[in-house]
């Protein structure tokens, strides 16, 4: 709960607003962003549970379910003692009152043909939303995660391997899910523009952004005295194709076009955990892994995705 309020306070509320103002509003998007997972007829916890776990007091709580009421959210039922339950609920307008008047992801470009499937087959799935949907294209895994801890962005999409490493490197980040019926990429190769194998004094660029390329390349040079040249992903192929470096690893899939270079398996380069997307989300967003549940559906995602690389259907970005 403090980091939730911490949150929305620094990037949400103006510094001249009251305590107990900043208080109030910030119970009722709470209970807003709780309220979105409900359905009609389900029964609402009661004042006291709400009072204990918000950390507020009775008057703020059923003064938030109010209010929550007369902007049309919630329509409440009491039932004598068996409770108060949900009549009507209408969740465009909880998202609302919850800071949520539209959802941001963040993955890469989709300048692969698995992207561009999983791109569409989450913009499908998010089609049910009650809120707009839309992307923010980031290359790096690195930037992601951190547009993600500093809350410009509701959920990540990055490889499962680059997910577990950014959690340790950004504790308020957590996985939301594994897309394991989904592809991120082709696995990992070593693109070469020199005859034999990686020697002392040779040359090979890496983004540190782009979490499992630069792991890869530092597992590859591991006990070798390369000189890796700190580059973004996508200029790493530029300055192997121009003849710049020697080596570098990169996805399978991406166009590197050219005669005069070889292409090799690596080691770990066909991990699953290289392969298969996973949602990151952040742990400050209140609620949000709850919230976007029931829109993010891993079997619609792949099926979208699936039906985009099978030609069936045209992808959809947006």
């Amino acid at each position: 709960m403090k980091t939730w309020v911490n949150s929305l306070y620094n990037y949400s509320m103006p510094d001249n607003i009251s305590a107990q103002y900043k208080k109030s509003w910030l119970i009722n998007t709470t209970i807003a962003r709780e309220l979105a997972c409900y359905s009609p007829g389900d029964k609402l916890p009661t004042i006291q549970e709400l009072t204990e776990r918000l950390q507020s007091s009775r008057g703020i709580v059923q003064k938030a379910l109010s209010e929550l009421q007369r902007k049309g959210g919630i329509d409440l039922e009491k039932r004598g003692k068996m409770g108060t339950f949900i009549g009507e609920l209408d969740r465009k307008a909880l998202f609302r009152e919850g800071g949520l008047e539209y959802i941001t992801a963040t993955m890469p470009s989709p300048l692969t043909f698995e992207l561009i499937a999983l791109a569409s087959g989450i913009c499908e799935t998010m089609n049910t939303c009650p809120v707009p949907f839309n992307f923010a294209f980031i290359q790096s895994a690195g930037l992601r995660a951190l547009a993600l801890s500093r809350s410009i962005a509701d959920f990540a999409v990055t490889s499962l391997n680059s997910a577990k490493k950014l959690c340790v490197k950004y504790p308020n980040l957590s996985i939301m899910v594994a897309l394991d019926k989904c592809i991120y990429s082709q696995p990992y190769m070593l693109f070469s523009n020199k005859k034999g194998n990686i020697s002392s004094g040779d040359r090979i660029a890496a983004d540190p952004g782009a979490i499992d390329q630069y792991h890869l390349t530092k597992e590859l040079c591991k006990g070798k005295k390369i000189v890796i040249i700190e580059r973004p992903y996508l200029t790493c192929r530029a300055m192997f194709l121009a003849g710049d470096i020697d080596y570098m690893v990169y996805r399978h899939e991406q166009k590197v076009r050219g005669e005069n270079f070889k292409v090799t398996p690596i080691e770990n380069g066909d991990d699953p955990g290289y392969i298969i997307p996973a949602l990151l989300i952040s742990k400050n967003n209140y609620n949000i892994a709850n919230i976007l549940k029931p829109y993010l559906c891993p079997d619609t995602i792949n099926e979208g995705q699936t039906a985009v690389m099978n030609k069936s259907r045209e992808p959809i970005i947006y």
